[in-house]
């Protein structure tokens, strides 16, 4: 009569302990992705920052050309 609470029992106490396990071993691998994926954000803004002052630069050293007529 008890057999089937004793396998819900298991299976809870089981499912626990798979969850604990996974959240050790996924979480911190989560987090450095994220990291990775932050920092190769933060650099292609820094090269995009570059590349504007770089135009604005070459934009700025140009000389005009006035229109003739």
């Amino acid at each position: 009569m008890l057999r089937p609470l004793l396998i819900v029992g298991a299976v809870g106490v089981g499912g626990y302990v798979i969850w604990q396990l996974v959240w050790a071993f996924i979480l911190p691998m989560l987090a450095g992705i994220l990291g990775l994926l932050w920092m190769a954000v933060k650099i292609g803004l820094l090269v995009l920052a570059a590349y504007f002052v770089y135009r604005m630069f070459v934009k700025a050293a140009t000389p005009k050309q006035e229109a003739e007529g």
